[in-house]
């Protein structure tokens, strides 16, 4: 994230302020070891300069303590400065004035002017450093400014020295006036040049729709876009974080050498939502301006739903294969089935015998579930088209409802039925989703061995309209949910596996959605979502 200008004024001011107080650090040490080994006049503990400097050295400690927390820097440099400047100036009136080797303090002050503030704000401290300095000196050349020692001798000064110190040091605050100013103009072009190159490198990586992650030689991360954690369903940093833990199987993609760029997928828990997704990667070196290999660039974003869309069209492919043979043997097998069911007819009441009256009713059984089998292939492959009329689907759930209890073999079945107050109306074929119920509910009823209890549901959302059936069987196995709709599969020994696969085609036919969940030992449930 790009520093805000408050933010990063706020650096430029603290790292004066610590070099400050180094400096000030050493000038007391300096003081105090003059004072004791070099000054025979000196006294014994601790003089008004030496107190004074600890007086700075503390203020400017705490000013740094407040400078952390202090959402307004104007008025606390303006503050600093200010104090600067007439603590100089005091320093100086204790140690010999104008001659006083801590005239140094006026320059610090300007140095601090030029780190803490603008070119404005040094000018006028220069001014302000100068002016005061002056005075000092005219009141020690006219007399009226008598200076004493820390002994309380009359500090004697030689004009021409006094000339001399004058020049000088207006001078050296003159020209570090003038190079801080023009530093400062040059700080401050490459801090905005730097602050614009910064916000537009972040705002890029920030509208990246995909992920972006660069890691080290250790494969710890070194930075990541907001579209990576989004991604990834985690949040907060994740610089320092192993790669590895992030994205599960990246370690052994990444070349060490950088000298590659290569494509991957891996399948990926979300931290998050414990959704499952797929993400494809790119990996490549990363390097300095001297080509030395640094980590790895990679580059990824979630392709869960264009690998679905992937598997569908080749499972479209599949089944539109699978369908143009199924009518073709359809067409054949219809006219000799034909011919063996009116065999059988003719044959009815002929026969002699209870061993042929048998095998005649397993002719005519078989045949008839052949002939249903055909007509589930050709309404499969050429489906019919829709005739929509607005329906009340309740009442196709009611006469639903009816039929299957006047079905004797469904006398053990529970049939549990829940339909709205309000009529719940759709426009579809409503032959067509009878059928679609009718295949839900005789197959709901067969995994159930013909007992338990069966639940026939209807509801209404703000979009859709839904229907719902649930059985209390056997369940399928998860291996299998994915090819439940496939034409030719079946979990029952006797299945076509042509039921289901036509349910969804009619239902898709109509706009709509349907979905399966099972559990071995629990039950199924399919929900059907048709547009209202």
């Amino acid at each position: 994230m790009t520093d805000s200008p408050v933010e990063v004024h706020r650096r430029r001011v603290s790292y004066f302020m610590l070099v400050r107080l180094v400096l000030l650090s050493i000038a007391l040490i300096l003081l105090i070891a003059w004072n004791q080994w070099w000054n025979e006049d000196a006294s014994q503990g601790l003089g008004l300069v030496e107190i004074t400097l600890i007086v700075l050295y503390t203020l400017s400690l705490g000013f740094l303590l407040v400078l952390r927390r202090a959402t307004h820097l104007q008025p606390l440099v303006l503050t600093q400065t200010g104090f600067d400047i007439l603590l100089a100036t005091a320093v100086l009136g204790l140690t010999g004035g104008v001659m006083s080797i801590f005239v140094f303090f006026y320059v610090m002050a300007i140095l601090g002017a030029a780190m803490m503030g603008g070119r404005r704000l040094i000018w006028t401290t220069t001014g302000l450093c100068i002016a005061l300095y002056l005075a000092i000196a005219l009141g020690q050349w006219f007399g009226g400014l008598e200076l004493v020692d820390e002994a309380g001798t009359k500090i004697e000064i030689v004009k021409a020295d006094l000339v001399a110190a004058v020049l000088r040091n207006v001078a050296a605050m003159g020209l570090v006036a003038t190079l801080s100013a023009y530093l400062n103009k040059q700080l401050l072009s490459v801090s905005s040049t730097y602050v614009s190159l910064r916000a537009l490198n972040d705002n890029i990586l920030r509208s990246l729709t995909s992920g972006l992650l660069t890691i080290d030689q250790r494969a710890r991360v070194l930075s990541a876009n907001p579209s990576a954690r989004e991604l990834l369903g985690v949040s907060g940093n994740l610089v320092g974080l192993d790669g590895e833990v992030l994205i599960p199987g990246l370690g052994e993609h990444l070349d060490d050498s950088g000298g590659l760029r290569n494509g991957f997928e891996l399948s990926l828990r979300r931290a998050g939502d414990g959704r499952e997704i797929e993400l494809g990667l790119t990996s490549s070196a990363l390097v300095d301006e001297h080509g030395h290999f640094l980590g790895h660039v990679v580059h990824f974003q979630d392709i869960t739903e264009l690998r679905k869309l992937e598997r569908g069209l080749r499972r479209n492919e599949r089944l539109s294969a699978i369908g143009e043979l199924a009518a073709s043997v359809a067409h054949e097998i219809r006219n000799p089935l034909a011919a063996v069911a009116g065999c059988a007819e003719l044959l009815e009441g002929q026969v002699e015998g209870d061993e042929n009256e048998r095998l005649l009713r397993i002719i005519q059984r078989e045949t008839a579930r052949l002939a249903n089998i055909v007509t589930e292939l050709l309404d499969y492959t050429h489906p019919r088209a829709l005739v929509r009329t607005e329906v009340d689907l309740r009442g196709d759930l009611g006469e639903l409802a009816e039929s299957f209890r006047a079905d004797r073999s469904n006398a053990a079945i529970e049939l549990v039925v829940t339909l709205p107050d309000q009529p719940v109306m759709a426009l579809v074929d409503s032959a067509q989703i009878s059928q679609v119920l009718w295949n839900l509910v005789r197959n709901a009823a067969q995994a159930m061995d013909g007992e338990g209890r069966l639940e026939l549901g209807l509801t209404r959302t703000e979009a859709n309209v839904e229907l719902s059936v649930r059985d209390h069987g056997a369940g399928i196995a998860a291996a299998d949910l994915e090819r439940i709709f496939e034409p030719f599969f079946s979990t029952k020994a006797s299945g076509s596996g042509i039921g289901l696969a036509l349910v969804q085609r009619i239902i898709e036919a109509h706009g709509g959605q349907i979905e399966v969940h099972s559990t071995l030992g629990v039950g199924t449930q399919f929900v059907i979502r048709l547009p209202s």
